[in-house]
């Protein structure tokens, strides 16, 4: 089964890295793994040492390919696809560590559909929370992890979903496919190569598939200058895309039975329907703390429970619990909210710390809510964009209405101070 398929890992510097993911390769992976490395111009022990290392764990099946100097992402990645002899690429990240099992999943998914164009793991932090189960777009044009850093034993981390895009850090792919679609734009540095490819494949009619069965540790961004491109990167992809326009977020949030709040910034929020959280709040009557907090590690996406037990811990003077609960709020909602913002604020400042640093993460977005025309004019996009789109899209439209009403309200509160 290994026989088919070539490792692609790109790599610059960080020997270390190379050698732990080599070695967790070489331990987990079925015999007969072509495996090649594409060296981005190392100056390092990776210049050195990678050659006879990667032959004494893979023998004749390891090659290495050298650049004389940086070519970064996609340039490495297609020399790689060029150069592999089987009938699939998997491409890898050197910042990850192989976990047992991890290849079967992926390659069985290729024999229940001819359309499926990728497949990928469930990519996990050491802590075991999630870091990529998937590439969704949400409706103001910006393409992001869903689902990040909830805990692996959630129950949504163990459902296979179909997507446009998803992650390069690790990705099975049929080489003929690869090939025919022009391999990853070179135009891109280190940033949303995936995510123009997977729309190119979604454009001709592909899916792709996360599998979850198949598990591997991300350490994550251990690239050298890894978001000095973002906003060039950015910029190429808007105006090869009209990413609204691929806005699959609320559709993937109701199949999995949860629901969208609309913030007044126009961000999005996950959280639990209202039925599943007036069930939590049945449970909890009469309030207990210790309950509350059981009730948040068996779903760190219940809102409302945020607020309950961040109450008490305030009421009662535990502020650095209460900044712990807060930022775990927000972490596993995806968004910082205005809201979010004035609780972490006043718990920071009653435990003395400096929230300028806060204050400058929210500052863009409020500087949104008080310039009306753009603010109008981004909201009345989105909302035209979820009109055309399918239903769980157009159930969001009372969610934007209404945030234009609270953003109003906000608006006028922050002119009077």
């Amino acid at each position: 089964m290994s026989s088919a398929v070539s490792v692609i890992i790109p790599v610059f510097n960080n020997w270390e890295l190379t050698r732990q993911c080599l070695v967790g390769l070489a331990e987990n992976s079925p015999p007969g793994l072509e495996v090649v490395v594409v060296d981005n111009g190392s100056s390092d022990e990776t210049a050195e040492n990678l050659e006879s290392f990667g032959q004494g764990l893979f023998s004749g099946h390891f090659r290495r390919i050298r650049f004389e100097e940086n070519r970064n992402f996609a340039p490495a990645c297609n020399a790689g696809a060029r150069s592999a002899r089987t009938d699939f690429l998997f491409f890898l990240n050197n910042d990850t560590l192989i976990l047992p099992g991890w290849l079967p999943p992926l390659l069985a998914e290729f024999s229940l559909s001819s359309r499926l164009g990728a497949a990928g793991p469930l990519l996990m932090y050491p802590d075991k929370t999630v870091q990529h189960l998937g590439i969704a777009f949400w409706p103001e044009g910006i393409a992001g992890h869903i689902y990040q850093s909830l805990p692996v034993s959630h129950k949504l981390a163990s459902r296979k979903r179909f997507f446009r895009a998803l992650t390069g850090a690790a990705l099975l792919v049929p080489r003929s496919l690869f090939l025919r679609e022009g391999g990853f734009d070179e135009g891109y540095v280190n940033g949303f190569e995936d995510v123009d490819f997977g729309l190119r494949l979604a454009r001709h009619g592909y899916r792709l598939c996360n599998a979850p069965e198949s598990r591997i540790m991300h350490l994550e961004s251990r690239t050298p200058h890894r978001y000095t491109y973002h906003s060039a990167n950015s910029r190429r992809l808007h105006a090869a895309w009209n990413l609204s326009a691929c806005a699959d977020l609320p559709d993937i949030v109701a199949e999995d039975g949860y629901s969208l709040r609309v913030m007044p910034e126009l961000r999005l929020k996950v959280a639990l329907p209202s039925e599943m959280s007036g069930e939590y709040l049945r449970r909890l009557r009469p309030f207990d703390a210790a309950t509350c907090f059981s009730f948040l590690e068996e779903e760190p996406l219940w809102l409302e429970g945020y607020a309950l037990l961040g109450e008490y811990l305030e009421r009662n003077g535990e502020w650095e619990m209460a900044l712990q609960l807060y930022q775990n709020a927000v972490k596993y909602s995806l968004c910082c909210s205005f809201e979010d913002y004035e609780r972490l604020k006043r718990v920071m400042t009653a435990l003395g710390r400096d929230v300028a640093p806060l204050a400058a993460a929210v500052e863009p977005s409020l500087r949104q809510i008080c310039d009306e025309r753009k603010y109008e004019e981004k909201r009345l996009m989105i909302m035209r964009h979820l009109s055309e789109g399918s239903s769980a899209g157009r159930g969001l439209l009372p969610l934007y209405r209404e945030a234009g009403k609270r953003a109003r309200k906000l608006r006028e509160s922050l002119r009077r101070t």
